[in-house]
């Protein structure tokens, strides 16, 4: 019987790539294959190329982050395993449901099949996926030479890290079931859990005591570093301090145990870590085969949830892909008269995650300036300022580079509602406007706070010009030119929406994967950022001369706010420019023609 399943498998694995070939004779999968194609060989296979990081097993590779370091690496790698496994028994409310499609429930479930048999089924069915995402993540993560070992050990680690947490979430699922089918409701569990790591964070307070009270040795004081090897190493001083307190290296030592394989750096080292961790991963698969608990109901429920969410989802129904909708209160008050365009927001913001609304930028922003006032008013952690200046460095351009493609409460998503709003007693760019403010709000918030981080937090000592004055100066001009640069960016999606209509629906549909749909990201991606570095380029320079001009007769305050005029007015011109044309464009689109299958 397992013979069979195993030829269901690779056939249907077989069958999908023929069928994901044959769609390339399509234009838009076509062009977009060859883009992810190229997209791939020079950023990922060129790249673990030329970084050796595809070499034979067994070769050492000199790795940057000192080896007295690498413990501490793994220590915290065990501790994020063990938050996702503790999460694991805290966030599920329902029965145990293995995901299986319709087609396997009908042929599958009536037949003379064991139960056991399905779970193992379900196992090698599964093991497909992490090994292709282990395979993915060796490739993205290839030039990661600070690790050492070589590609086939951190492919073998991260197989056996997804695998393990696989049966890990599994057998949970199975034992929560058992715990409901006993009468624990999912309220009196998440209590008990939360009891538990309570009982083992005060043990571990208890035992840290006396070392929290002592003074700083000497050595750790991280003001007196040198060097970043220094600055790393007091850090992970502190770091083991704190996790090799109490029970917790205990609760560690399985996670510890799957990581080993993943940190070897040769040969020897990775076959004498491959064995403890194959036991974890043993006796999780002996829990989940040995638990007997009965899962074909919440099965069945679950794939019928699925059908429905995949079902909603090809025909654009995004709010029903998400399930139940419960009412909840606008994201603001919305006045009876005013500009239509605040009702696009209003319905878009509406459509969100409720943590976006007004509240959560101004709870953010007290949050920041309490947090920082806290750091640099305690010595001891005042000089963790530069690591807040990164992150929020790291947040800005995550934002600025990625979020026009993530906040997609735009045209992209009401394109297929677009012969409605057409009906609308609006210009062109009024719809453009109003469906493109919930996106640059969004993005508009984040990068305040970011900026926000940015004002406090930065303070380098080599740029002596970069006083307090200048600095609040330039956060000041940049609060208003950040949703224009957000605008910018928006429009480029938007018009690619009333363009090429066939691949933004494509891109929609999350059913849709493969090569050819990254290629068509990497396309769009591309081309907003084309877009937005020409039409940057001219308040750049503007920016630039008057500074440079000005600011030895009005000093550097003032030229900087005068050139922020400058660019204000120079983006705001641009902006109206592009929207106006996207207007031109909305009221000419037509949908029964732009959309045809």
């Amino acid at each position: 019987m397992i013979g069979a399943l195993l030829y269901l498998r690779l056939t249907s694995l077989k069958n999908l790539v023929l069928s994901r070939v044959r769609r390339l004779r399509q234009p838009k999968y076509l062009v977009g294959a060859l883009v992810g194609a190229v997209y791939f060989y020079f950023v990922v296979f060129q790249r673990a190329v030329h970084a050796g990081r595809l070499p034979a097993a067994g070769t050492r590779h000199p790795a940057v982050l000192p080896a007295d370091l690498l413990p501490t690496l793994v220590t915290l790698g065990a501790l994020v395993l063990l938050v996702i496994a503790t999460l694991s028994w805290i966030l599920p409310d329902g029965r145990a449901g293995l995901t299986f499609t319709e087609a396997e429930i009908a042929f599958l479930f009536p037949a003379p099949v064991r139960r056991r048999t399905l779970i193992y089924y379900k196992l090698v069915n599964s093991q497909f996926a992490i090994l292709f995402t282990a395979a993915l993540i060796t490739l993205l993560t290839g030039s990661w030479s600070f690790l050492g070992g070589s590609a086939l050990y951190h492919l073998l680690g991260w197989w056996l890290i997804l695998a393990t947490l696989n049966l890990h979430f599994m057998g949970a699922s199975f034992v929560i079931t058992r715990l409901m089918d006993n009468g624990i409701t999912p309220w009196r569990r998440r209590l008990i859990i939360l009891g538990l790591i309570v009982l083992v964070a005060g043990v571990m307070l208890a035992w840290l005591g006396r070392d929290l009270r002592a003074p700083t040795a000497p050595g750790t004081d991280l003001a007196t570093f040198q060097s970043t090897s220094a600055y790393l190493r007091a850090l992970a001083g502190r770091v083991n301090a704190v996790l090799a307190s109490g029970p917790l290296p205990w609760l560690l030592l399985p996670a510890k145990l799957v990581l080993g394989p993943f940190f070897a750096p040769n040969g020897p080292a990775f076959l004498s870590a491959l064995g403890p961790a194959l036991l974890v991963f043993a006796a999780h698969l002996l829990w989940v085969v040995r638990f007997e608990v009965s899962f074909e109901d919440a099965s069945i429920a679950k794939s019928e949830k699925r059908a429905a969410r995949v079902a909603a989802v090809r025909e654009g129904n995004w709010r029903a892909a998400r399930g139940a909708l419960k009412a909840r209160p606008g994201p603001f008050r919305l006045a009876s008269t005013g500009r239509p365009e605040l009702a696009f927001l209003w319905k878009n913001l509406l459509s969100t995650f409720p943590v976006f609304r007004p509240r959560t930028l101004a709870i953010g922003a007290v949050l920041i300036i309490a947090g920082y006032r806290w750091v640099a008013r305690d010595p001891d952690y005042r000089d963790f300022l530069p690591a807040f200046t990164v992150v929020a460095f790291i947040t800005a351009g995550y934002t600025l580079f990625l979020g026009p493609q993530l906040a997609r409460q735009d045209l992209r998503s009401d394109l297929g509602n677009s012969d409605i709003l057409k009906t609308y007693p609006l210009h062109g760019w009024q719809v453009v406007l109003g469906e493109m403010l919930t996106p640059i709000a969004i993005l508009s918030g984040v990068l305040w706070l970011a900026l926000l981080t940015l004002l406090l937090a930065f303070h380098p000592q080599s740029l002596t010009w970069l006083t307090a004055p200048v600095r609040f100066t330039l956060a000041a001009g940049l609060v208003p030119v950040l949703p224009l640069v957000c605008a910018l960016q928006l429009l480029v999606p938007n018009a690619a929406a009333l363009l090429f209509p066939a691949w933004v629906q494509t891109m929609r549909n999350r059913s849709e994967r493969g090569i050819e749909v990254v290629g068509q990201r990497i396309i769009f991606l591309a081309g907003q950022l084309l877009v937005v570095a020409l039409a940057l380029l001219p308040a750049a320079l503007g920016a630039g001369l008057l500074i440079f001009a000005t600011q030895w007769l009005i000093g550097p305050v003032a030229a900087i706010a005068f050139a922020s005029v400058a660019v204000l007015v120079i983006l705001a011109a641009e902006v109206g420019c592009g929207l106006w044309w996207l207007g031109q464009r909305f009221e000419a689109f037509d949908l029964s023609a732009e959309l045809r299958p």
